[in-house]
């Protein structure tokens, strides 16, 4: 496949991909922590994006990336690094450092709105 191709087959996935969520995601950059549900592990990670119902996770380029469980917690970071929201997670899909998670229980809207509008930039 040439290169054009390859672009265009990369972006109409991405497309079916947005068509399939249940809401739309926004952009979100917020620090968070997962952690497996036992408590026997942690990680950090930042939220790349995010919709009332899921996320974008990412451990970073170049981390030692986890086996992760099928559920973990997630702990989103507000202003001057205290604890925002935990929220229980579902893993649904992982490519190297990037991980896509469904939230067991949707976000309210006030929440949501909360989250994705904290000044990440305390950190």
């Amino acid at each position: 496949m040439n290169r054009f191709a390859s672009k265009l087959q990369a972006s109409f996935t991405r497309f079916q991909m947005e068509l399939r969520r249940a809401d739309p995601r926004v952009q979100a950059y917020r620090p968070g922590r997962m952690v497996w549900p036992d408590l026997s592990a942690s990680r950090d990670i930042s939220i790349l994006d995010m919709s009332q119902s899921g996320a974008k996770l990412t451990f970073g380029e170049g981390a030692i990336l986890p086996d992760l469980p099928g559920e973990f917690y997630v702990f989103v970071h507000g202003r001057g690094g205290s604890v925002t929201r935990r929220i229980v997670c579902e893993k649904r899909w992982q490519k190297d450092e990037l991980v896509g998670v469904r939230f067991i229980q949707r976000l309210d809207e006030a929440d949501f709105e909360r989250l994705v509008a904290a000044d990440p930039s305390a950190h």
